[in-house]
């Protein structure tokens, strides 16, 4: 709307005034901007209907006259007084009792033009307030761009206090909707911690600091003084003082809810925590904290979360109180639990897992050495273990990958608990070894044999003309098959259901791969027994090394094997195919084994179990979508391993003796005639339940406990062959997989919380919102984030690193489910500087590694300057 036709609008808005008041308007029109144009606004020439009848009155030196015109001669008619120069003195101003008979004087200044023409029609009640507060803050509305920015956030029915609070989300560029004091103090505090004081300087400088401060201090109850209006940094340091006092001030006293509100909201913000993140580096010595917090006991630093030096000072503390064995695991557990929500948490997170995996060894340990007293008798000592003892080996696994990906300094700690893992691992062994001592042959009563397998578990299911998959996973020992049967049960559709076996003896894996297969029943002879070379196994005659020569005894029933890695190769319709040329089906899986035995990859096998929960999980669910319903996990044997050296007592000095020493391991050997030693069990064929078909006096020997056999070569951290519980506990995991969808496992909701839609620098970080608790069958989720640009001729190209986010928070609160990740450009996001670029989430497809991409996305406006530095951005 053009100046004129805004003033043209006012004065037809006051010539419709009911009355008197709408018969004459007095205008004084100081600089005489608008004389030339009056014949336009009012007369028979006017624009608007309701000004044509409006006669023009230019008093000046003539005061009577136009008093005369209007009140003797013309009294109906309708006049527009036009006045121009500054007012004259009251005592000399003669038309002053009509002015203000008929006022306010009518104004057409730059203030009532946007009032008019660039802000919404307020409401009556409110008008003079905008009104009044333009008066006061006349520069606002300088900048046209500024005023229309304003305008749209405005309302007909805002107030004073509004009103004002939309200037400074005006200045600030805070989003349409956004003009809370907690929002305007959000902007201000991330401008400080990137060394920005534009946001503070503009609204002072726009009249509007007394305005801000005033209501900081009325909704905050910010209490500092000082001299002259306050700074951001006394602002900043009131904060987080008050903040490091829990909001209670000195007395305990103070009203700080608003303020205490705003900020639990902003620690909540995945934004804001940069923000406080780095508030919180700039401040510690500014409030002279570090002495105190270095004074701080462990209670009372974990019910701090502010400053860096609290966590590095915590995790030092619950080191030490470990070192001493003097907190518990219940208080260990859960001051960790109460970090995860802390401001430096993810910087620490690796450092207080390993504490709580530290904790939870020690105490697993403690419970499992009180319970060794109950292993009196051979079957209790399997049954102890499958219900109890195992915790200990998996607490072991868990801690050693913690520890590993943490490299904590606590060395002592460390030494401490492989020390107690090593004892206990002898107390076990020397409880386990005084109830193998009394068995005459190899076998438990009562307890399920792994060379009973196939008779046992598969063939009465291929008997009643149905089918079963078995998934023979190489090493996957008991206490590991628990952990992935609780990842299975999570998944949709999934049940299982844990059992366990004893193994053959050796526990190694070519015995024990033979164990599961098919064989003669009859009692006229033991199916198993040793090939030529005296390490290789036949099942009932033929060899049953490999995964060809398993197929082929497979086949006597109707079955095939498959190795793992070409099974989750195969398409869902090969799969199906396979299955329905089959009656039983082997997938065999090793990765954990294939780790262990190498010398150079031993330390990672714990790594490697890892790797086999995912593998298996993925094998379990090509077999479903291939129309497999009922699948049973299990192992050749288990494992010992212990992340420390062997010292001397851990070795056998004495080596076999016999006639022929064929194989020798470091725990097992096989031999002709081996002599009997108090060092070894030694068990002949038969009594180890297997064939002698040559009678070449075949003889089998387990060093005591879980010593080790000295020989060239291989490691020995890990170890199997023995008769060890951890060794010969093997487990037996049923898996189901039902036909119903009622209750299936789904992946939880999330969404991404754009904060922004450009990107200046070379890194942006994304925020994301879980928007429900992981729980039940709503299930975690990972997805993959990442920046793409897209060439004209349409193709997307990759720009940024695109990381994994995992979306498995099962915190209640919504504050406690936020996730960012963080992009990287590369040099590829060059060439699309002054372009858009999206963020676009990925994620693997059941069963594959094919990624999908997801319909959530984001999009940004990439401006890149030249030589601009690396910076942290929001998204």
């Amino acid at each position: 709307m053009s100046e004129n036709n805004q003033v043209v609008k006012l004065l037809a808005e006051r010539f419709n005034r009911a009355g008197e008041h709408g018969r004459i308007v007095f205008w004084r029109d100081v600089k005489g901007e608008f004389e030339d144009s009056l014949e336009t606004f009012v007369g028979e020439n006017a624009s608007d209907e309701t000004l044509r009848g409006v006669e023009l009155l230019k008093p000046e030196h003539e005061p009577f006259n136009a008093r005369y015109r209007m009140f003797r001669e013309a009294p109906e008619r309708k006049f527009l007084v036009y006045m121009t120069g500054e007012a004259p003195a009251l005592e000399d101003d003669w038309l002053l009792d009509l002015e203000l008979a008929y006022g306010p004087i009518f104004s057409a200044d730059k203030l009532t033009m946007v009032l008019v023409g660039q802000l919404p029609e307020p409401d009556a009640g409110v008008r003079g307030e905008w009104v009044d507060v333009m008066r006061r803050t006349p520069k606002f509305f300088d900048n046209a761009d500024r005023v229309d920015r304003f305008a749209k956030r405005l309302t007909p029915r805002d107030n004073a206090e509004v009103f004002q609070a939309k200037m400074v989300a005006t200045l600030l560029r805070l989003k349409d909707d956004r003009h809370s004091m907690q929002s305007i103090w959000a902007e201000l505090l991330t401008e400080y911690a990137d060394g920005d004081e534009s946001g503070i300087d503009e609204i002072e400088k726009m009249g509007l600091g007394e305005f801000h401060w005033s209501g900081t201090r009325k909704i905050y109850h910010f209490d500092v003084e000082t001299d002259g209006e306050p700074t951001l940094r006394d602002f900043v340091l009131w904060l987080f003082q008050l903040a490091w006092n829990g909001f209670a001030g000195e007395s305990g006293t103070a009203p700080y809810a608003g303020i205490r509100r705003d900020w639990e909201d902003w620690y909540g913000n995945v934004d804001m925590r940069r923000v406080l993140r780095d508030l919180s580096i700039d401040v510690v010595d500014d409030l002279r904290l570090n002495t105190s917090i270095m004074d701080m006991g462990v209670d009372e630093l974990a019910g701090k979360n502010l400053f860096r030096e609290v966590d590095n000072t915590l995790v030092s503390r619950l080191f030490e109180r470990l070192g001493y064995d003097s907190i518990t695991d219940d208080e260990i557990q859960r001051i960790v639990a109460a970090r995860r929500g802390g401001l430096w948490y993810e910087e620490y997170e690796p450092l207080y897992a390993c504490i709580a995996a530290a904790s939870r060894l020690r105490a697993t340990l403690n419970e499992c050495s009180g319970l060794l007293i109950s292993v009196d008798s051979p079957e209790r000592g399997i049954e102890l273990y499958a219900s109890e003892l195992y915790k200990a080996d998996r607490a072991y696994r868990e801690y050693m990958t913690a520890w590993r990906r943490a490299h904590p300094e606590a060395r002592s700690v460390d030494t401490d608990l492989q020390e107690s893992y090593r004892s206990y691992q002898h107390a076990l062994g020397q409880a386990w070894q005084m109830q193998v001592d009394k068995l005459e042959r190899w076998g438990f009563k009562g307890v399920d044999a792994q060379s009973d397998f196939y008779e046992r578990e598969i063939g009465p299911v291929v008997g009643a003309k149905k089918k079963i998959a078995v998934i023979v996973s190489d090493a996957l020992r008991y206490e590991a098959a628990q952990e992935l049967a609780e990842r299975i049960e999570r998944e949709n559709r999934f049940s299982t259901d844990l059992r366990m076996q004893y193994g053959v003896l050796p526990s190694y894996t070519q015995l024990g791969m033979a164990a599961l297969l098919p064989h003669d029943p009859s009692p006229a002879h033991e199916p198993l027994a040793f090939g030529k070379d005296h390490y290789g196994v036949l099942v009932d005659g033929r060899s049953a090394t490999g995964t060809e020569n398993r197929d082929a005894i497979l086949g006597g029933v109707g079955g095939k094997a498959i190795q793992a890695g070409e099974l989750l190769k195969m398409k869902s319709i090969d799969v199906k195919a396979l299955y329905r040329s089959c009656n039983v089906l082997y997938v065999y899986h090793n990765v954990i084994d294939a780790h262990g035995d190498s010398d150079k990859t031993e330390d990672e096998v714990f790594d490697a179990c890892e790797t086999a929960f995912r593998e298996l999980t993925d094998v379990v669910k090509k077999l479903a979508g291939g129309n497999v319903n009922n699948m049973i996990i299990t192992a050749d044997h288990g494992f010992l391993y212990q992340g420390f050296d062997l010292d001397d007592s851990e070795w056998l000095s004495t080596q076999p003796q016999g006639d022929e020493v064929w194989v020798k391991k470091r725990r097992f050997t096989i031999g002709s005639r081996l002599a009997p030693d108090r060092a070894f069990i030694t068990f002949t064929a038969a009594q180890a339940g297997l064939d002698d078909p040559d009678g070449e006096g075949v003889t089998i020997q387990i060093p005591n406990s879980i010593m080790r056999l000295r020989k060239q070569g291989t490691g020995s951290h890990y170890v199997h062959g023995g008769a060890a519980l951890p060794e010969i506990v093997v487990p037996v995991l049923h898996v189901s997989k039902g036909r119903s969808a009622a209750g299936d496992a789904r992946p939880v909701e999330f969404r991404i919380m754009q904060g922004t839609d450009r990107i200046t620098g070379r890194q942006l970080t994304v925020e994301f919102f879980q928007e429900e608790p992981v729980e039940g069958k709503v299930q975690a989720r990972t997805v993959f984030a990442g920046l793409w640009g897209r060439e004209p001729d349409g193709r997307a190209v990759l720009v940024s690193n695109e990381t994994p986010v995992a979306f498995d928070m099962t915190s209640k609160e919504n504050s406690g489910r936020h996730v960012t990740a963080t992009l990287m450009l590369t040099s590829d996001a060059d060439r699309f500087n002054g372009r858009t670029l999206e963020l676009r989430l990925r994620e693997n497809t059941a069963g594959s590694n094919v990624r999908v991409t997801l319909d959530q996305c984001a999009r940004y406006a990439f401006k890149q300057g030249m030589g601009d530095d690396v910076d942290d951005f929001f998204g």
